[in-house]
């Protein structure tokens, strides 16, 4: 006798990255400008702010932005209140993804929606002035947490606040690894290309699914 075909559950929620998803990341020209402000070596200041052990420190909330733009002034020679402005420039600067914003609203009376995000201790303030923590019914952040995405624990947080199941979940990401990562334990992923294709992906595994906000 056949065994009765499994039963996909409906999905619940859908988890979003924000930045370089919701938060573009700004361009050559924002890092350029900033660089001749400071008077610092080209290309350098994009590096001093993508990467090092002071970034993975914020990340998870070892360090305060605050204590970061202390370090990162003392290395520039620069005054502190400029390097934090410059920080959150970066962070928060370049315009919303509007088109994003709109479908994501489009999407609550379905599932519920959520915010899975590495940022450092000023995130939740920087998603509020953006005018968008309305939109989300959770937001994890990795400073909050003291630990980064694609660490499981991360995705497992998420599945525990929001009480659902993996099988329930859509996680989007533009980060191939933090799109496998959540994939390994059951969760559905996509990785955020464009706006376009990644509408058309969620919309497709809804439609297969089914979806249910309760």
């Amino acid at each position: 006798m056949s065994s009765p075909p499994a039963i996909t559950p409906p999905i619940r929620a859908v988890v979003f990255d924000l930045g370089d998803v919701f938060f573009p990341w700004p361009q050559a020209a924002f890092f350029a400008r900033w660089e001749a402000r400071l008077g610092i070596t080209p290309h350098g200041l994009h590096r001093m702010l993508s990467h090092g052990p002071d970034i993975e420190a914020a990340n998870v909330g070892a360090v305060t932005a605050e204590e970061y733009a202390r370090r990162c002034a003392r290395r520039l020679r620069a005054d502190q209140t400029l390097v934090r402005e410059l920080i959150e420039a970066a962070f928060a600067g370049e315009p919303i993804n509007a088109a994003l914003v709109t479908y994501a609203r489009s999407l609550r009376s379905r599932v519920r929606l959520a915010a899975l995000t590495n940022t450092w201790s000023f995130g939740r303030t920087l998603i509020q002035r953006r005018g968008i923590t309305a939109l989300f019914d959770l937001i994890v952040t990795s400073a909050e947490e003291g630990v980064t995405k694609p660490d499981a624990r991360n995705y497992q947080t998420m599945l525990d606040r929001l009480c659902i199941r993996p099988a329930e979940a859509v996680f989007i990401d533009d980060n191939n690894e933090n799109v496998e990562a959540p994939r390994a334990t059951g969760i559905r992923s996509i990785l955020f290309v464009t706006n376009e294709q990644t509408i058309a992906d969620l919309e497709a595994l809804l439609v297969r699914c089914g979806s249910a906000r309760d």
